[in-house]
Protein backbone atom coordinates (compact mmCIF):
# COMPACT_ATOMS: atom_id res chain seq x y z
CA UNK A 1 0.00 0.00 0.00
CA UNK A 2 2.71 2.54 0.75
CA UNK A 3 4.74 1.36 -2.34
CA UNK A 4 1.37 2.51 -4.52
CA UNK A 5 1.11 5.81 -2.24
CA UNK A 6 4.36 6.50 -3.67
CA UNK A 7 4.00 5.63 -7.33
CA UNK A 8 0.74 7.70 -7.16
CA UNK A 9 2.67 10.80 -5.32
CA UNK A 10 5.80 10.74 -8.36
CA UNK A 11 3.06 10.36 -11.17
CA UNK A 12 1.51 13.77 -9.72
CA UNK A 13 4.81 15.25 -9.99
CA UNK A 14 5.53 14.01 -13.12
CA UNK A 15 2.55 15.35 -14.39
CA UNK A 16 2.56 18.83 -12.81
CA UNK A 17 6.05 19.11 -14.00
CA UNK A 18 5.37 18.34 -17.13
CA UNK A 19 2.40 20.93 -17.48
CA UNK A 20 4.48 23.20 -16.28
CA UNK A 21 7.15 22.86 -19.06
CA UNK A 22 4.08 22.53 -22.03
CA UNK A 23 2.92 25.60 -20.30
CA UNK A 24 5.98 27.84 -20.41
CA UNK A 25 6.92 26.55 -23.94
CA UNK A 26 3.61 27.59 -24.65
CA UNK A 27 4.14 30.93 -23.72
CA UNK A 28 7.34 31.48 -25.06
CA UNK A 29 6.23 30.30 -28.45
CA UNK A 30 3.39 32.52 -28.24
CA UNK A 31 5.06 35.59 -27.66
CA UNK A 32 7.81 35.15 -30.05
CA UNK A 33 5.03 34.45 -33.00
CA UNK A 34 2.78 38.18 -31.57
CA UNK A 35 5.90 39.63 -31.58
CA UNK A 36 7.25 38.47 -35.01
CA UNK A 37 4.11 39.17 -36.57
CA UNK A 38 3.61 42.75 -34.86
CA UNK A 39 7.27 43.45 -36.36
CA UNK A 40 6.25 42.32 -39.97
CA UNK A 41 2.90 44.52 -39.61
CA UNK A 42 5.01 47.45 -38.54
CA UNK A 43 5.95 47.26 -42.97
CA UNK A 44 3.23 45.39 -44.23
CA UNK A 45 -0.61 45.07 -43.49
CA UNK A 46 -1.79 42.25 -42.64
CA UNK A 47 -3.56 39.83 -45.00
CA UNK A 48 -6.08 38.87 -43.33
CA UNK A 49 -7.13 38.82 -39.50
CA UNK A 50 -8.23 35.70 -37.01
CA UNK A 51 -11.60 38.08 -36.62
CA UNK A 52 -12.43 37.93 -40.52
CA UNK A 53 -11.49 34.31 -40.84
CA UNK A 54 -13.80 33.87 -37.79
CA UNK A 55 -16.13 35.65 -38.62
CA UNK A 56 -16.65 33.98 -41.77
CA UNK A 57 -16.61 30.14 -40.58
CA UNK A 58 -19.13 30.98 -37.73
CA UNK A 59 -20.93 33.36 -38.63
CA UNK A 60 -21.29 33.25 -42.40
CA UNK A 61 -20.28 36.87 -42.65
CA UNK A 62 -19.03 37.29 -46.14
CA UNK A 63 -16.18 39.94 -45.79
CA UNK A 64 -16.77 42.83 -47.95
CA UNK A 65 -15.10 44.78 -50.35
CA UNK A 66 -11.49 45.95 -47.75
CA UNK A 67 -10.04 49.98 -47.99
CA UNK A 68 -7.28 50.73 -46.26
CA UNK A 69 -6.13 53.93 -45.29
CA UNK A 70 -2.97 55.97 -43.82
CA UNK A 71 -2.88 57.15 -40.26
CA UNK A 72 -2.17 60.97 -42.03
CA UNK A 73 -5.42 60.34 -44.24
CA UNK A 74 -7.89 60.74 -41.01
CA UNK A 75 -8.29 63.77 -39.47
CA UNK A 76 -6.48 64.21 -35.78
CA UNK A 77 -9.69 65.39 -34.65
CA UNK A 78 -11.28 61.63 -35.40
CA UNK A 79 -8.00 60.24 -34.02
CA UNK A 80 -8.35 61.69 -31.34
CA UNK A 81 -11.72 61.38 -30.57
CA UNK A 82 -11.86 57.21 -30.97
CA UNK A 83 -8.92 57.30 -28.46
CA UNK A 84 -11.07 59.34 -26.24
CA UNK A 85 -14.09 57.01 -26.33
CA UNK A 86 -12.49 54.18 -26.65
CA UNK A 87 -9.27 54.64 -24.92
CA UNK A 88 -8.25 57.48 -23.10
CA UNK A 89 -4.68 56.38 -21.57
CA UNK A 90 -3.58 55.22 -24.83
CA UNK A 91 -0.85 57.24 -25.16
CA UNK A 92 0.10 56.56 -21.59
CA UNK A 93 -0.13 52.46 -21.09
CA UNK A 94 1.97 49.87 -22.23
CA UNK A 95 -0.19 47.74 -23.84
CA UNK A 96 -3.10 47.40 -20.89
CA UNK A 97 -4.78 49.87 -18.60
CA UNK A 98 -4.62 48.90 -14.84
CA UNK A 99 -6.54 51.63 -13.63
CA UNK A 100 -9.08 51.12 -16.17
CA UNK A 101 -9.26 47.10 -15.26
CA UNK A 102 -9.86 47.75 -11.41
CA UNK A 103 -12.47 50.25 -12.63
CA UNK A 104 -13.97 47.92 -14.60
CA UNK A 105 -13.71 45.20 -12.13
CA UNK A 106 -15.50 47.36 -9.18
CA UNK A 107 -18.30 48.16 -11.89
CA UNK A 108 -19.08 44.87 -12.56
CA UNK A 109 -18.70 43.51 -9.23
CA UNK A 110 -21.32 46.51 -8.39
CA UNK A 111 -24.09 45.15 -10.74
CA UNK A 112 -23.50 41.78 -10.36
CA UNK A 113 -22.09 41.21 -14.20
CA UNK A 114 -20.09 42.31 -16.70
CA UNK A 115 -20.98 45.19 -17.73
CA UNK A 116 -17.00 46.62 -18.93
CA UNK A 117 -13.79 44.74 -20.43
CA UNK A 118 -11.10 47.65 -19.60
CA UNK A 119 -9.98 46.58 -23.34
CA UNK A 120 -7.68 49.15 -24.63
CA UNK A 121 -7.28 49.49 -28.27
CA UNK A 122 -3.69 47.49 -28.11
CA UNK A 123 -5.86 44.84 -26.69
CA UNK A 124 -8.61 45.39 -29.15
CA UNK A 125 -6.49 45.32 -31.66
CA UNK A 126 -4.33 41.73 -30.43
CA UNK A 127 -8.26 40.10 -30.63
CA UNK A 128 -8.89 41.38 -34.20
CA UNK A 129 -5.94 40.29 -34.99
CA UNK A 130 -4.96 36.93 -33.42
CA UNK A 131 -7.63 36.09 -31.44
CA UNK A 132 -11.52 35.40 -31.55
CA UNK A 133 -14.16 37.25 -30.30
CA UNK A 134 -15.81 34.81 -28.12
CA UNK A 135 -15.95 36.25 -24.28
CA UNK A 136 -13.69 33.99 -22.25
CA UNK A 137 -11.63 34.32 -19.93
CA UNK A 138 -8.91 32.24 -21.47
CA UNK A 139 -9.04 34.72 -24.66
CA UNK A 140 -9.01 37.47 -22.20
CA UNK A 141 -5.44 36.20 -20.38
CA UNK A 142 -4.22 35.90 -24.07
CA UNK A 143 -5.12 39.11 -25.18
CA UNK A 144 -3.07 40.71 -22.84
CA UNK A 145 -0.01 38.89 -23.25
CA UNK A 146 -0.30 39.99 -26.82
CA UNK A 147 -1.08 43.25 -26.27
CA UNK A 148 1.95 44.05 -23.87
CA UNK A 149 3.91 42.64 -26.95
CA UNK A 150 2.24 44.54 -29.34
CA UNK A 151 2.86 47.75 -27.57
CA UNK A 152 6.29 46.87 -27.26
CA UNK A 153 6.92 46.19 -30.80
CA UNK A 154 4.52 48.94 -32.44
CA UNK A 155 4.79 52.58 -32.51
CA UNK A 156 1.57 53.80 -31.20
CA UNK A 157 0.63 55.17 -34.54
CA UNK A 158 1.14 51.59 -36.15
CA UNK A 159 -1.02 50.35 -33.64
CA UNK A 160 -3.58 53.03 -33.91
CA UNK A 161 -3.53 53.03 -37.71
CA UNK A 162 -3.89 49.05 -37.70
CA UNK A 163 -6.99 49.84 -35.61
CA UNK A 164 -8.63 52.01 -37.92
CA UNK A 165 -8.30 49.88 -40.76
CA UNK A 166 -9.29 46.55 -39.03
CA UNK A 167 -11.63 46.81 -36.25
CA UNK A 168 -14.64 45.10 -37.07
CA UNK A 169 -17.44 48.20 -38.34
CA UNK A 170 -20.23 45.56 -39.50
CA UNK A 171 -20.82 42.21 -40.60
CA UNK A 172 -18.07 41.36 -43.13
CA UNK A 173 -16.70 45.24 -42.64
CA UNK A 174 -13.47 45.81 -41.69
CA UNK A 175 -12.07 49.30 -40.46
CA UNK A 176 -13.32 52.91 -41.18
CA UNK A 177 -12.84 53.39 -44.71
CA UNK A 178 -14.40 50.37 -45.79
CA UNK A 179 -17.60 51.57 -43.81
CA UNK A 180 -17.41 54.95 -44.75
CA UNK A 181 -17.73 53.52 -48.44
CA UNK A 182 -20.13 50.95 -47.26
CA UNK A 183 -23.03 52.95 -45.68
CA UNK A 184 -22.41 56.19 -47.28
CA UNK A 185 -21.07 55.31 -51.09
CA UNK A 186 -17.82 57.48 -50.04
CA UNK A 187 -14.53 57.91 -48.46
CA UNK A 188 -14.33 59.11 -44.97
CA UNK A 189 -12.38 62.63 -46.15
CA UNK A 190 -15.90 62.79 -47.58
CA UNK A 191 -18.82 62.02 -45.50
CA UNK A 192 -19.99 64.36 -42.40
CA UNK A 193 -18.65 65.12 -39.12
CA UNK A 194 -22.24 63.51 -37.85
CA UNK A 195 -21.43 60.38 -39.83
CA UNK A 196 -17.70 59.65 -38.53
CA UNK A 197 -19.39 60.23 -35.28
CA UNK A 198 -21.79 57.68 -36.05
CA UNK A 199 -19.52 55.42 -37.47
CA UNK A 200 -17.41 55.35 -34.23
CA UNK A 201 -20.55 55.25 -32.29
CA UNK A 202 -21.40 51.07 -33.35
CA UNK A 203 -17.75 49.83 -32.36
CA UNK A 204 -19.23 48.28 -29.29
CA UNK A 205 -22.06 46.64 -31.08
CA UNK A 206 -20.79 46.94 -35.35
CA UNK A 207 -22.67 43.36 -36.37
CA UNK A 208 -26.20 44.29 -34.13
CA UNK A 209 -26.41 47.69 -35.49
CA UNK A 210 -25.98 49.99 -38.23
CA UNK A 211 -25.57 53.93 -38.37
CA UNK A 212 -29.04 54.64 -39.05
CA UNK A 213 -30.41 51.94 -35.82
CA UNK A 214 -27.86 52.46 -32.98
CA UNK A 215 -30.57 54.88 -31.45
CA UNK A 216 -32.59 51.63 -30.55
CA UNK A 217 -30.14 50.94 -27.67
CA UNK A 218 -30.02 53.27 -25.06
CA UNK A 219 -26.51 52.84 -24.35
CA UNK A 220 -25.41 53.61 -27.83
CA UNK A 221 -27.40 56.71 -27.88
CA UNK A 222 -25.59 57.93 -24.73
CA UNK A 223 -22.09 57.58 -26.70
CA UNK A 224 -23.31 58.99 -29.27
CA UNK A 225 -24.77 61.92 -27.74
CA UNK A 226 -21.15 62.07 -25.71
CA UNK A 227 -19.26 61.89 -28.82
CA UNK A 228 -20.92 64.91 -30.55
CA UNK A 229 -19.92 66.86 -27.20
CA UNK A 230 -16.53 66.29 -26.73
CA UNK A 231 -16.48 66.66 -30.95
CA UNK A 232 -17.49 70.38 -30.00
CA UNK A 233 -15.21 70.91 -27.76
CA UNK A 234 -12.09 70.18 -29.50
CA UNK A 235 -10.16 72.34 -30.99
CA UNK A 236 -8.46 70.49 -33.71
CA UNK A 237 -9.18 71.04 -37.43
Amino acid sequence: MEHFQRLKNLDYKSFFKKAGRFILIFHVIFILFIAAASFAYIFVDPPFTTLQAYRLVFNSYSPKKHYNLPISSISRKYQRLLVYTEDPNFYRHKGIDPEAIMSAAQVNFKYGKKLSGASTITQQLARTLFLFPDKLYVRKYLETIAAITIDAVMTKRRILELYFNYAEWGRGIYGIQSASYYYYGLPLYRVSEDQVVRLITLLPSPCKYSPETFEKRKRLSRRYNNLNDTLSAMQIP
